[in-house]
């Protein structure tokens, strides 16, 4: 199989924009983050992530179905977003990345990247995939986003390093 696109999926310091930042300066192929699309219009419309998060859910379904909609265009692309797996899924030109990663590790990046003690980095890293899920569990009425079976590629990051994972992907790409 011949992919012209990649969507990079995973739970919050899986790896995700690491590998997508990697694959960015490597392929060169065009980009879309769906984070630094809902901050840019949060910002656009003077509003609080917070604000933003709470009360659009309609926010949300657009910019997924935009990446649903980008990822059956014609061309390279590559997706970082928590459900950009999801929405490529049966597209058969994308490689589907699932990023998984042990919780602990997880919450020591969250605590080095945000600058704070690991035990809160622990709270808050476990309480925004919670809110997360059950939003996206509201929205779309399912809850397999992290299924394996959604995904045909998953790399456990917690162990490697970002050179190797990237290494996995471009592998897979041939």
């Amino acid at each position: 199989m011949t992919y012209t696109k990649i969507a990079i999926s995973g739970k919050i310091c899986s790896g995700k924009s690491t590998l997508f930042n990697d694959l960015q300066k490597k392929l060169k192929w065009p980009v879309f983050q769906t984070g630094k699309y809902f901050r840019e219009y949060v910002a656009k419309k003077h509003m609080t992530l917070e604000d933003a998060n709470e009360q659009n859910d309609k926010l949300t379904k657009e910019i997924d179905y935009m990446v649903r909609d980008r990822l059956h265009a014609k061309g390279h692309l590559i997706v970082d977003g928590w459900m950009s797996g999801i929405m490529a899924n049966n597209i058969p030109d994308v490689l589907r990345i699932l990023l998984v990663c042990d919780d602990g590790v997880r919450a020591a990046r969250f605590s080095e990247r945000e600058k704070v003690p690991l035990s809160e980095a622990q709270k808050r890293v476990k309480e925004r995939l919670a809110n997360w899920i059950d939003k996206l569990k509201k929205i779309y009425k399912r809850d397999d986003f992290f299924d394996e079976k959604n995904y045909n590629l998953i790399i456990d990051t917690s162990h490697i390093t970002s050179k190797k994972v990237l290494q996995i992907v471009i592998d897979s790409l041939k």
